[in-house]
């Protein structure tokens, strides 16, 4: 934590968070672009007729070869990846900016210690609830003033983007145990077309919450650091 000096009284120098806002929010769009482009060729793969299996056993390797259609879903999915890789390294930092701020509002209302904002979202078991606490306790930093930060509320949007989050990532794992790396990813689509399309409307939803969750933090914590 630094410190600028004006007259004799040390005023905290806060985090900017608006241009690591403004890249995650671009960011947490191009992610619903390509997962609703994605979504388009999914749709096209559903409606038109399964190519039929080569002969021979898939266990000895007899796999049939992509149609044009499928190589481009294969592609579009690989820079829906990438897309997701870019926003995931974004809010880290978004967060961690918010979190210098938070750090200097109000300490107290901190349940974790600052290695979690990282550690909270790959360590099995606590991935479940620890990301959220961080989220909210950096939105109490920031919430309106009075009363204790550490009772504050928690607005419905941060539960809700959390549960939607949840729900994408479980769906993300089962529509993943059922790929057989041998065959063409389009296959998925083939045999799980409800389990395919509902990852991606989670996605897209917790996308778009999440959109709306850092336009409002970053708004409250400008409004009272600016203050």
């Amino acid at each position: 934590m630094s410190f600028a000096l004006s007259g004799s009284a040390a005023a905290p120098r806060f985090a900017r968070v608006v241009l690591p806002a403004r890249f995650l929010v671009g960011a947490l769009g191009a992610v619903v672009l390509a997962r609703l482009v994605l979504l388009v060729w999914e749709l096209r793969l559903h409606a038109g007729p399964r190519p039929p299996a080569p002969p021979g056993d898939a266990d000895e390797g007899y796999h049939r070869v992509p149609t044009g259609l499928e190589e481009q879903y294969h592609y579009l999915g690989l820079l829906t990846i990438l897309t997701l890789v870019v926003c995931a390294a974004g809010f880290v930092y978004w967060l961690q900016a918010m979190r210098d701020n938070a750090d200097i509002l109000a300490p107290e209302a901190q349940r974790h210690s600052r290695p979690w904002l990282w550690f909270s979202w790959i360590v099995p078991g606590i991935s479940f609830w620890f990301p959220r606490d961080v989220v909210v306790d950096i939105w109490r930093a920031a919430a309106p003033r009075g009363g204790n930060p550490a009772e504050r509320r928690t607005p419905w949007w941060i539960n809700a983007w959390w549960l939607l989050l949840l729900a994408a990532a479980a769906m993300l794992l089962i529509t993943e145990n059922l790929r057989d790396d041998g065959q063409p990813e389009a296959d998925l689509v083939y045999d799980a077309f409800r389990g395919v399309l509902a990852t991606d409307v989670l996605l897209v939803a917790a996308a778009v919450l999440a959109i709306v969750l850092v336009l409002r933090m970053t708004r409250d914590q400008e409004a009272r650091t600016g203050a």
